[in-house]
């Protein structure tokens, strides 16, 4: 008998999945942005082994001229050489990429396709942008890592509270590096508006915008 309901459970499960479901306006405009959102997807990096069996760090889908597009607006600069560069800094940001050893370069692969993921979505316009990015990127990590330290159970009062006190310094830190880059951006969209251009005989021209009362002077 129980054997039996739970056919039935699977079959009428089947069945409602097969209704196709209505959305409602509000869940239409979620799907749109998340399906818009999906489609800006990041650059992938992968591991190369070379002919003397050392890893080399090379693109996933090397798809040409969007593929540059797509790494320009992850890093704010079209130069190869200063995206390999950024990428090599904010790689060596997160944990167990670089000791006394040397890089690890599988570990350097995952790290750098988490911050393609996060820089995806930054879109830094220009090369300060992307250089602000990649510390903020830093900053955010060193946060979450001493965090993480401070929850250790088991450690000394004064380790902990030193802990604590470095995350918060870096979670302040990264929230002025939002406040820089907000108002770095405004800044760049603020644009010269000319009022009039008066001239007098015999005199030069003044440049500049003109506030007019709504009443007329007598």
């Amino acid at each position: 008998m129980a054997k039996e309901m739970t056919e039935k459970k699977k079959t009428a499960t089947k069945t409602e999945n097969l209704v196709k479901r209505e959305y409602t306006e509000d869940e239409k405009v979620r799907l749109a942005k998340y399906q818009e959102l999906a489609k800006r997807k990041p650059v992938k990096f992968k591991a190369v082994e070379d002919d003397s069996g050392k890893l080399n760090i090379a693109i996933e889908y090397p798809d040409g001229q969007l593929c540059a597009v797509k790494m320009s607006e992850a890093l704010g600069t079209t130069d190869p050489d200063l995206q390999n560069h950024l990428l090599g800094q904010v790689a060596e940001t997160f944990r167990g990429i670089v000791s006394a050893d040397g890089t690890d370069n599988k570990a350097a692969i995952v790290a750098i396709n988490e911050a393609m993921a996060i820089l995806n979505g930054v879109q830094p316009q220009d090369e300060i942008e992307g250089m602000l990015a990649i510390q903020m990127i830093g900053v955010h990590n060193m946060a979450m890592r001493t965090i993480g330290l401070a929850m250790i159970q088991g450690q000394r009062f004064e380790s902990k509270q030193a802990n604590v006190e470095q995350a918060t310094k870096m979670l302040r830190t990264f929230i002025s590096q939002m406040e820089v880059l907000k108002k770095y951006r405004t800044s760049s969209q603020i644009k010269m508006v000319v009022g009039s251009v008066c001239v007098n005989d015999g005199g030069q021209a003044i440049v500049g915008t003109v506030n007019q009362s709504a009443e007329k002077k007598t």
